[in-house]
């Protein structure tokens, strides 16, 4: 979901995935998150060889993708084509890789179940990519609503990951290991595509939450409202919050007052990228 806030009370949508974070010393990064049953469009991953991507850049339906876990290297499967014409391409992050998965690469799905060295984790939903280097850096991983099923004493191995339930993650893809069928068969006798990673559930209840959107928004207004400086100019002022992608939209006074703004910003937990797109009146 995306959050779009006007001042401090209007609402609207948007479709922004990509992460391009300012980081606080002035360099500047690029992370993008890509979740799967989506449909990208656009100037997205500029490290895809140029023969994968079209007049508006790559497109198509993400349905899956294969993850070098060593390297973080990564290949994309996306749905193009309409009606009866469908087809599923292998899409290279970037060109100096190898044009199809390496045997060593791991299958992964929509939805498809997550475990720790302790159990059933949750369900992966998709994946962030730096778009400098086209290299996977995080797998995303909603975990399950009913931990606390699976603790009975405040020992329980699982216990940690309680705080965590129902939210997402995001988890090193180094942890992953290997992907096979739930009951051990043949995913053609009906078994269920799984991922298995090499991390215990204390270390997983570590990993960085993917706030709500509606959560950060609030965060950056009360944050933006109670600078002396800022306050005054919020009623002209427009975000946008998609999966902490930050996009800042309005008039400022000053240099300085946008200056202010951006930091501000950074400072609001689960905000990993920004737009600072606001100008500076005459």
């Amino acid at each position: 979901m995306v959050v779009d806030v006007t001042g401090l009370t209007g609402a609207g949508n948007a479709t922004y995935t990509q992460y391009m974070a300012a980081a606080m010393n002035g360099d500047r990064s690029v992370r993008q998150t890509l979740r799967f049953d989506a449909r990208m469009a656009g100037e997205e991953l500029p490290t895809v060889p140029a023969k994968f991507r079209g007049i508006d850049g790559l497109t198509g339906r993400l349905v899956g993708a294969r993850l070098r876990a060593s390297t973080g290297e990564g290949w994309l499967r996306l749905r193009t084509g309409r009606w009866g014409k469908r087809a599923v391409t292998t899409v290279p992050l970037t060109t100096a890789q190898s044009p199809v998965p390496t045997p060593d690469a791991i299958e992964l799905r929509s939805g498809m179940r997550v475990h720790c060295h302790e159990g059933y984790v949750g369900r992966l939903h998709g994946l962030t990519v730096d778009t400098r280097t086209g290299l996977v850096i995080e797998l995303v991983v909603r975990v399950r609503n009913d931990v606390l099923a699976e603790v009975d004493l405040p020992t329980s191995p699982m216990m940690p990951l309680v705080a965590m339930s129902g939210r997402r993650i995001l988890v090193s893809p180094a942890w992953a290991t290997a992907t096979k069928s739930e009951d051990g068969g043949l995913l053609s006798r009906g078994g269920e595509l799984a991922l298995h990673l090499d991390a215990t559930a204390e270390q997983l209840a570590s990993s960085t939450v993917l706030r709500r959107d509606e959560e950060v928004a609030a965060d950056i207004w009360a944050i933006l409202d109670a600078n002396p400086a800022i306050a005054p100019y919020t009623g002209g002022l427009r975000c946008i919050v998609h999966d902490g992608d930050v996009r800042l939209f309005g008039t400022l006074p000053s240099p300085r007052h946008r200056a202010s703004a951006e930091q501000d910003i950074w400072h609001v937990p689960g905000v990993f990228a920004l737009h600072n797109e606001t100008t500076v009146s005459d």
